[in-house]
């Protein structure tokens, strides 16, 4: 009896900790669905939970992989899908593979487990095709799914305008950067002033300072404990490090050995997350784009802004991005909702033109809006190049430098471009 009430004190207060985290987001998750997900997964600080057929799926990162759990209303586990690395396939699939599809690159691999059975679903890419193939456990094929990230039916749809920006707009990268193992999930970049590339990454509360001529990380600056880390501006000695709940940290003089950090809590839902951070200099404000969405928005997704001299987050978006604007379209085969045809992963302001700058890694594109939302340009990224384009920066010279995730076995990277597009 003492062992049950001390467990059921537990995991209460797990719940309720989880609750001020903002855990569940906005999605109203039942009871029942909390305390199986909080048993199962205790230590999950972040995830995106979404409604699927009347059950509850919840999206979440475990040992810097992904993972997917689906729940009943009534809390029962229906399914489990986990990122796995291709050397953990069956060595049949990866005969069929070597077989079949060589001239295929794998690009991520995943084993979904229901009603006690295994599958694996493997993504490949060819050029400008997807292939999705479903096999069981034996390693026989039982699906096939094929697409094209880009083909000539969805091309002409597209106004002229988005026709002209294709893949090549970037031009050929300056030079390019592999980045160490520890930041492999890559999330924000800012350039300091001595050509230092300060780097966040998504699980670990510091501040990596790469050295692009040394091509290694020079220094570490811890700010804070685990947590999904997105964004990061700087401002004179200061660094500003977004959460993607929202939670803006303020890492004071961050060089000096002893930094002060001070914690600013968020406005937003908890579905909106929090991806890109800019620095608007010239309204003394940081300016935060968000890759979720909050119903309340319609069939738009906001851009906020956090005042730098009274250190307050607006409670309304200052402008809003139509989603139904041309050339917005989901390029992922699964589309969940509208809201993925937008999915900001990182936000800037050019320093010469002032045009600002929309990086959508889901969508592998780049957009140049307006102050009242409107797409006046973008460009498709090359997936080979970018595998996961999450962060994003320029010089002062208008160069153009985007920090993209690793696969599994991949490296993360940092491509630099002579301009923008």
């Amino acid at each position: 009896m003492k062992k049950y009430s001390l467990y059921a004190f537990t995991l209460a207060t797990l719940l309720a900790g989880s609750a001020c985290n903002s855990i569940w987001g906005n999605t109203e998750v039942p009871e029942a669905v909390k305390v199986q997900f909080a048993e199962r997964y205790p230590t999950i600080k972040q995830v995106d939970w979404d409604t699927d057929s009347g059950n509850y799926e919840a999206e979440f990162k475990l040992s810097g992989l992904e993972r997917t759990a689906l729940f009943t209303a009534d809390g029962k586990l229906v399914s489990y899908t986990e990122e796995i690395d291709q050397r953990h396939l069956p060595k049949t699939i990866l005969e069929t593979l070597q077989a079949n599809y060589a001239n295929y690159k794998l690009d991520e691999a995943h084993r979904l487990q229901q009603d006690g059975n295994s599958r694996y679903v493997v993504e490949l890419e060819d050029n400008m095709d997807e292939l999705e193939l479903h096999f069981d456990a034996s390693g026989k094929i039982i699906e096939q799914q094929a697409s094209a990230k880009v083909n000539k039916q969805e091309a002409s749809l597209l106004p002229a305008k988005f026709l002209s920006k294709t893949a090549n707009t970037l031009g050929e990268p300056s030079e390019r950067w592999e980045l160490p193992a520890n930041l492999r999930e890559v999330s924000g970049i800012a350039l300091l002033p001595d050509g230092l590339i300060a780097c966040v990454q998504d699980e670990e509360g510091a501040i990596h300072l790469f050295d692009p001529v040394k091509k290694q990380v020079t220094d570490k600056i811890s700010f804070a404990g685990p947590g999904d880390y997105e964004g990061i501006s700087l401002i004179g000695q200061d660094a500003f490090i977004l959460r993607s709940d929202g939670t803006l940290l303020e890492v004071q003089n961050f060089r000096n050995g002893k930094p002060a950090v001070t914690e600013h809590k968020t406005v937003l839902a908890g579905t909106q997350n929090t991806e890109g951070l800019a620095y608007d200099a010239k309204n003394n404000r940081l300016l935060l784009a968000c890759k979720g969405f909050d119903t309340k928005l319609g069939d738009s997704k906001g851009i906020y802004t956090f005042s730098l001299s009274s250190k307050t987050m607006q409670q309304e978006p200052v402008f809003h991005i139509s989603l139904a604007q041309d050339g917005l379209t989901s390029t992922k085969k699964k589309k969940k909702n509208k809201y993925d045809v937008l999915q900001p992963s990182s936000f800037e302001i050019h320093p010469v033109t002032g045009d600002l700058y929309l990086l959508d890694a889901v969508n592998s594109r780049l957009h140049i809006i307006n102050e009242q939302g409107k797409i006046l340009k973008t460009t498709q990224l090359d997936k080979k190049l970018l595998r996961q384009p999450e962060g994003m920066t320029f010089s002062d010279k208008g160069e153009l430098y985007i920090a993209s995730e690793g696969g599994t076995k991949g490296k993360g990277v940092i491509v630099k471009f002579a301009q923008g597009i």
